[in-house]
């Protein structure tokens, strides 16, 4: 593992998001038995859990529902929380709409994603755009 496995795994969880999605570079990113919760939007992660998603080919599908403009990117160093997760924000963008969010997760003893909370920040009004 890197010396900040924490930044590593988070990046690798960036580059399977971004296109062209290959289904190789998910796995380099998080284990076959991976567990995502899909946080709904809210305050700095306070939104309910609206899907769980379990295994690496239920990840890959949520991917896939995501248009192909949009990009993921991380925003500053990850960090550990009181309970050793580490937490790293993330931004999104898709032409003039810009949002983010907050990733919480675990990672397997080779350094990838073995669970990811994935809570993304409340929506700004529209007309706020561009940020």
């Amino acid at each position: 593992m890197t010396a900040d496995p924490w930044s590593a795994a988070f990046q690798r969880f960036v580059d399977a998001l971004n296109p062209p999605r290959d289904l190789a570079v998910l796995r380099t990113a998080v284990v076959e038995d991976v567990r995502i919760d899909r946080h709904g939007p809210g305050e700095r992660g306070l939104g309910p859990i609206v899907e769980i998603f379990r295994g690496v080919e239920r990840v890959a599908g949520w991917i896939a529902r995501t248009p192909a403009v949009i990009s993921f990117a991380l925003v500053g160093a990850p960090w550990r929380d009181s309970d050793g997760a580490g937490c790293v924000e993330y931004a999104v963008h898709a032409g003039e709409f810009h949002n983010g969010g907050l990733w919480v997760a675990r990672l397997a003893p080779d350094g990838r994603l073995a669970f990811l909370s994935h809570h993304p920040f409340a929506l700004r009004d529209p007309e706020t755009y561009p940020a």
